[in-house]
């Protein structure tokens, strides 16, 4: 923060995130890492947002793009821990985005689907599924100004009304629950 002082964010991009690669069940993840977790994936994104933010409606312009995901609207077995400071960023993004209104500050929450960024990690799930990031990157900043909340890609789009609105939560849990399983290479039990 101190080193940029003096520097003039117009655009300040909040894409970072921890999440252990053992994707432990919650109780048998060590409190530690829910802990750093905690201070990664929402008090940095808070403290950022809070210092840039100040200077942007001071300046009376600027942006911030909180990159989220879907796995903050549909719960992630496997991964309950990113996904309740992903539903933290969503939250606490669309509410920062009423407030600054009119301030000329624009901010934007990006609701991601799964990313091809991680090599094989991802190899177990549907292809369809793996979003492009140039392609995600390209649709957020083009929303910058103009939504509030993207989800870059149809089968983004699809799998999130299918989950949040034509089940039941429930329903919704269960079912990604298997599928994490399934993605993950994880076993009921």
């Amino acid at each position: 923060m101190d080193a940029l002082s003096d520097v003039s964010v117009d655009v300040l991009i909040c894409d970072h995130m921890f999440t252990p690669r053992d994707t432990p069940k919650i109780l048998d993840m060590p409190l530690d890492v829910h802990n750093a977790m905690i201070d990664i994936n929402a008090r940095a994104y808070v403290n950022l947002i809070h210092r840039f933010g100040n200077l942007m409606t001071k300046r009376g312009r600027g942006a911030i793009v909180i990159v989220a995901s879907g796995s903050g609207l549909i719960p992630a077995p496997y991964t309950g821990p990113y996904a309740s400071n992903k539903a933290f960023q969503i939250v606490f993004g669309e509410a920062l985005w009423y407030e600054t209104r009119g301030t000329g500050v624009d901010v934007l929450v990006m609701s991601a689907g799964l990313m091809d960024t991680q090599g094989d990690a991802l190899s177990k799930y549907p292809r369809w599924q793996l979003a492009d990031p140039a392609d995600a990157a390209a649709e957020t900043l083009n929303a910058i100004g103009r939504k509030h909340l993207v989800m870059p890609g149809r089968p983004n789009r699809l799998v999130t009304l299918v989950n949040t609105r034509l089940m039941s939560r429930r329903r919704a849990v269960i079912t990604m629950g298997r599928f994490m399983e399934r993605g993950l290479g994880k076993t009921d039990g």
